[in-house]
């Protein structure tokens, strides 16, 4: 029975939580009406993909990047990227309701991930496809070298990817995914393993489970733990925000009276501030990027605020009814002239100093990235705890013109007359040097007098222009045998993922009719189909490394595999195949009846004679016993003639790329790094190109300057004057 005290907590609850959900509902369809004219596909992706398990030899590859480097924990991923993973070696991708466990020497790249697609690249190895949702139109989609593998319903789907042999082969443990490629579609269900050989045209026959490995481990492992910490957490943030899992493990939960719960982290020290442990990264289209050091530090520094409760910091999420939105880091920047001319922040990448704070609650973040007014207020309203749209709306004049409000009133009201609760608290301070090269802060810190910080203005961006160090800062240990970009079998023909490759199209082998009529239909339960022989069991393998250039000759052992009462057969075995002509109409065009003339051709001619004398055709075969070997001749079996029109395909050199096969048409590559440093260097130090900018680049031209003014302007920096000598008479 219920207190009247309890009763009294549970009403006044109900009501912040209905005050809440009214407020957000009522300011996203503002929203929607305001920033309708605005073109929304030139906001940056809502969502991205957080290294956030990584166990031995990892490496990864940006986007616009031509070198490996060493992979860390909460690395954010976007389009283009690419990691490979070692064969000893296992690593995890997280996502919205969408986990990737890759290990055996997987070679994945992120070809598109967005709001609503996440589309993945598997040149070789085995990955774990873990999704938990697919609502509102979401789709998983792997591209393979031998099909295209897309996520039905959600579960765990594993697949792995041969180059020895130019197979791929796909498990559902649970969900149900679908196979699909030229003359191809195929639906896997839950206990059934499809093997797909070739490209161009792909055969495909069922194969037995094979028995876990230390793949399989590893997923179940990660499976244990996530669900059991997603369970404690979602009622405490949405379950949409990337990285929130990790919270339960590394810190708890108390209630505060002005923000509701507030998540603490355990062991860190008491002089311990947000965005201070970690480092900056450039990754586009944002461009600055914080990755923390913690390994639970991902959802509290791209999601929500941070505050200081009684000497503690605390962090304080969003509202759980919305779907977060991410953000390369919360933080203001800070700069200005006094702050230069007190402490030498400089333009370039000089001797200067660079300067920022965490955001406070119910504080406005502005992108220093191009992004439209609805995007500014969804980053805003579905990450801070507020009940006043007003210092969100403040920063656009969305009821006019959907345009940014004139800088002056900016500068002059919105801006600087902020207080931020942070800034005087936690202002972190490195040398521009260190800032560029995204070397870690807590090693690169620089003390400098608060006074000096108060002067400081709060600026769009720090005017330093990232260097080549910030993208490839380790050498990577491990590097698969091609070194170049995936090739990718779009609808128009094969393109390299690299910018401005030109697509070449591919003709598509048709199937003959008596093909198409042998198609296998997918069996529920797992069920094998009737009379047909046993399938072969899957035979995991690792995959074969060659020396390369940057990596010496290595013998790498193959996954064991837990040992079975039954012997495997051969992978060569063919079992039920889907595209590719039956051996039994052969035999049935043959017929056992021919087989009688053996009896005729022994070497007993009296037994012989007798049938002779009673049917009239024997007598000639009689005066020739010995052309009746011909029968057997005379019998030539359909099936050699077809096999040689179209034989399996050979196995491809495991140096030579394999084109992946893919179902969605992936979106034009971002250009190099040094092309965007380049262009960011002429046009506006440390600030991301913009989506007009980028396109310009593709296309060989100039990028010319920014379609999007910035809300805050950018601090005059005057540089010291030289002290002039004073020409005085010498002394008599």
């Amino acid at each position: 029975m219920k207190t009247p005290q309890t009763r009294s907590t549970t009403i006044r609850g109900f009501f912040k939580q209905s005050i809440i959900a009214s407020f957000v509902l009522t300011l996203l369809s503002a929203l929607s009406l305001h920033a309708q004219d605005y073109p929304q596909n030139t906001d940056p992706p809502e969502r991205v993909a957080r290294l956030s398990i990584l166990q031995g030899n990892v490496s990864l590859q940006p986007a616009g990047v031509d070198q490996f480097s060493q992979a860390e924990t909460n690395y954010p991923l976007t389009n283009g990227d690419r990691i490979y993973v070692d064969n000893s070696s296992f690593a995890e991708l997280q996502s919205d309701a969408l986990a990737i466990r890759m290990g055996l020497g997987a070679d994945l790249s992120l070809t598109s991930m967005t709001d609503q697609v996440a589309q993945l690249g598997l040149a070789q190895g085995s990955v774990h496809i873990r999704s938990w949702d697919l609502q509102n139109g979401a789709t998983i989609e792997i591209d393979t070298p031998n099909g295209t593998i897309t996520i039905v319903r959600p579960g765990d789907v594993r697949i792995d990817s041969y180059p020895q042999d130019d197979t791929t082969v796909v498990t559902v443990n649970s969900g149900e995914a679908e196979a699909t490629g030229p003359n191809l579609s195929q639906a896997i269900n839950p206990g059934q393993a499809l093997r797909l050989t070739g490209s161009n045209p792909i055969y495909v026959e069922y194969v037995e489970l094979a028995p876990g490995d230390n793949l399989d481990r590893f997923d179940q492992d990660r499976d244990r733990r996530q669900m059991a910490d997603r369970a404690a957490q979602q009622q405490y943030v949405n379950p949409n925000m990337i990285g929130y899992s990790d919270l339960q493990e590394y810190g708890e939960w108390f209630s505060q009276s002005d923000y509701g719960q507030v998540w603490y982290p355990r062991n860190v020290d008491a002089s311990w501030t947000p965005y201070h442990n970690g480092h900056w990264a450039w990754i586009a289209p944002w461009g600055w990027t914080w990755v923390e050091a913690e390994p639970w530090g991902f959802a509290p520094f791209h999601y929500g605020r941070w505050a200081s409760f009684n000497g503690r910091w605390g962090w304080i999420p969003g509202p759980t009814i919305v779907r977060p939105v991410y953000s390369p880091a919360l933080v203001a920047f800070v700069g200005g002239s006094n702050f230069s001319v007190s402490v030498g922040f400089g333009g370039g990448n000089g001797g200067g100093l660079a300067a920022w704070f965490p955001l406070g609650p119910r504080e406005t973040y502005v992108p220093w990235y191009h992004a439209s007014p609805g995007y500014v207020n969804r980053v805003n309203v579905t990450n801070i705890y507020s009940r006043n749209d007003t210092e969100i709306r403040n920063i656009y004049n969305n009821r006019t013109t959907n345009t940014y409000i004139n800088k002056t009133t900016v500068n002059n009201t919105t801006i600087n007359n902020i207080t931020y609760v942070n800034r005087t608290a936690a202002t972190t301070v490195v040398p521009q040097r260190a800032f560029a090269a995204g070397r870690p802060v807590a090693s690169a810190a620089v003390h400098v007098d608060p006074k000096q910080l108060v002067q400081a203005q709060v600026m769009p961006h720090p005017m330093i222009t990232p260097t080549h160090e910030i993208v490839a800062p380790a050498p990577a240990r491990a590097v698969p045998v091609n070194l170049a970009r995936p090739v990718l079998q779009t609808r128009v023909g094969l393109a390299q993922a690299v910018p401005g490759a030109q697509a070449h199209p591919v003709p598509v082998h048709t199937l003959t009719p008596q093909q198409q009529a042998v198609k296998l239909q997918p069996l529920p339960g797992g069920q094998k189909p009737i009379q047909q022989p046993a399938p072969a069991p899957v035979q995991r393998q690792a995959i074969v490394e060659r020396p390369t250039p940057n990596q010496p000759a290595r013998a790498v052992p193959a996954q064991p595999a837990q040992p079975t009462a039954q012997s495997n057969p051969p992978r060569s075995q063919p079992v039920a195949p889907i595209n590719q002509p039956k051996p039994e109409p052969p035999v049935q065009v043959a017929q056992p009846k021919p087989q009688p003339p053996p009896p005729v051709i022994q070497p007993k001619p009296q037994s012989v004679a007798p049938v002779n004398q009673s049917r009239p055709e024997p007598p000639a075969q009689a005066t020739q016993p010995r052309p009746q070997p011909p029968p057997p001749v005379i019998q030539p079996k359909p099936e050699p003639p077809a096999q040689a029109a179209q034989p399996k395909p050979q196995p491809r050199p495991v140096d030579q790329p394999r084109p992946l096969i893919n179902r969605s048409e992936p979106p034009p590559a971002q250009p190099t790094f040094v092309q965007q440093r380049q262009a960011i260097q002429k046009t506006d130090p440390g600030r991301p190109l913009g989506p007009q900018q980028v396109e310009n680049l593709r296309s060989g031209r100039p990028a010319g300057p920014h379609e999007q003014p910035e809300p805050i302007p950018h601090p005059v920096a005057h540089p010291p004057q030289p002290k002039t000598e004073s020409k005085q008479p010498p002394p008599k």
